[in-house]
């Protein structure tokens, strides 16, 4: 228990994963609505079951999480359900790795505490019933922390880059922790990352005429100021001050993302394990050359999740130092927080836009049928519809209809807000509907 009492040797572990698994079910029933991005690595995974793997091993999203996805649909199972599944299992096996990962470095009393918060830990859980890597890429990263052989490691360290571009910090990383191992050690790792690494590199190299990590650089590169650059390391050379100006607010921004990824409930008990246990800040040095190098680049609430384990030890540990406080009281705190964790896990934050997403995916479908090419900055709509989504680069209506334009698509969405003046609608654009009270507004294009 995280504060106070005692069970059996694995039996906490056991218990995590059963409350594991059933709560991360009971979130899979509720039906939660789609992340954006959720279409389009669905989409990956269905151009893979058709053998277009060079195509998704270059592509704009990270490959292995389609793959697995993919794997699993070719048993049978309805594509979503497969990508729901695939991050509920992997935030399952993320949980004895945190385990083994906690023990070592803080003890049997502090993995069993950390196993179980991350049983029931609303981020982790949520992100299970997702159609999103980040908990693949969390898993990997567990792993990788735990990994004996250089081998081994280096081969996860290739792993997560593959799951998230970000993952690639693995590789220097690991090189740091083997320095004082000898020469055949440091090639093992760099080898077996390399190689693991290689095909989506060479498919990048292939698909986009560039050496580069992911075909995000360019975007990013855009984002710092350094228009026309196409890659980070060109953006750094060109202006290198621009870049680390743009750094400096991502790291501020995605401290904060991280500390609410762990939640309020947890962020007493990690204070106090990080200033208690010198021991756990092995994995909290991990989460932070993450967050102050790849992420500030590109801060995001969701790129927080695959970080939550390695805030786990510290909070662990506070939570002990907490139960030895309040000594009787422990066992009543530890049923609150359990369940206060429970019900953040599986409440419904966003029930307007889960209905505004079902409204206009009705209605595209109802008036036009399936199949439709739908331009809009979010997937989802086009996926509920059964058909195509096309994601313009940016919200600017010119763009959209380009995109629309291009490809002969029929119907655009986009959000009055996005519409202002003095850009008026084009001839050949007609606004049809306005769904969600006026939230969005749907145009025919062309005809």
């Amino acid at each position: 228990m995280p504060l106070g009492g005692k069970l059996r040797p694995g039996g906490p572990l056991a218990a995590a994963l059963a409350a594991g698994l059933v709560v991360r079910v009971a979130r899979l029933l509720r039906d939660p609505l789609m992340h954006p991005d959720g279409p389009a690595y669905l989409e990956l995974a269905r151009a893979l079951l058709r053998g277009k793997v060079l195509a998704v091993l270059g592509g704009y999203y990270s490959p292995l999480y389609p793959a697995a996805v993919a794997g699993l649909a070719a048993t049978g199972l309805r594509l979503e359900l497969a990508g729901r599944a695939t991050a509920l299992l992997a935030g399952l096996a993320a949980l004895p790795l945190l385990h083994v990962l906690v023990r070592r470095c803080a003890g049997e009393r502090a993995a069993d505490a950390a196993v179980l918060v991350a049983a029931v830990h609303p981020a982790l859980v949520k992100a299970s019933a997702q159609v999103l890597p980040e908990t693949l890429a969390g898993a990997l990263l567990l792993a990788w922390l735990v990994a004996r052989r250089a081998d081994v490691a280096g081969a996860l360290a290739g792993g997560a880059y593959l799951a998230r571009p970000e993952g690639v910090l693995l590789l220097p990383l690991g090189l740091w922790r083997l320095r004082r191992a000898r020469l055949r050690a440091l090639v093992l790792y760099a080898g077996a990352a390399v190689a693991v690494m290689a095909p989506a590199l060479i498919a990048l190299r292939a698909e986009t005429g560039h050496w580069q990590l992911s075909p995000r650089e360019a975007r990013l590169a855009l984002l710092t100021g350094v228009p026309g650059a196409t890659t980070l390391a060109e953006a750094a050379l060109r202006n290198p001050a621009a870049l680390l100006a743009r750094m400096a607010e991502g790291v501020a921004r995605q401290v904060l993302y991280d500390a609410t990824a762990l939640g309020p409930l947890l962020v007493i008990p990690f204070l106090l394990g990080v200033g208690a246990a010198r021991e756990t800040r092995g994995p909290l040095a991990v989460a932070a050359w993450f967050t102050a190098l790849p992420l500030a680049l590109n801060p995001s609430p969701r790129y927080a999740v695959p970080l939550v384990p390695l805030l786990l030890p510290a909070t662990a540990a506070g939570l002990l130092a907490l139960g030895e406080r309040l000594g009787r009281h422990a066992r009543v705190a530890t049923a609150a927080l359990g369940v206060a964790l429970v019900v953040q896990a599986l409440w419904v934050s966003h029930p307007f836009d889960a209905a505004c997403s079902r409204e206009v995916s009705q209605l595209v479908l109802e008036r036009y049928g399936p199949g439709q090419a739908l331009v809009a900055v979010d997937g989802r709509f086009a996926y509920g519809a059964r058909g195509r989504a096309l994601v313009p680069p940016t919200t600017d209506p010119d763009d959209a209809l380009a995109l629309a334009r291009r490809s002969g698509a029929r119907l655009w969405l986009t959000r009055p807000a996005w519409i202002r003046p003095p850009w008026t609608p084009p001839a050949d654009a007609h606004a049809v509907a306005r769904p969600c009270g006026g939230t969005f507004v749907l145009f025919e294009v062309g005809g």
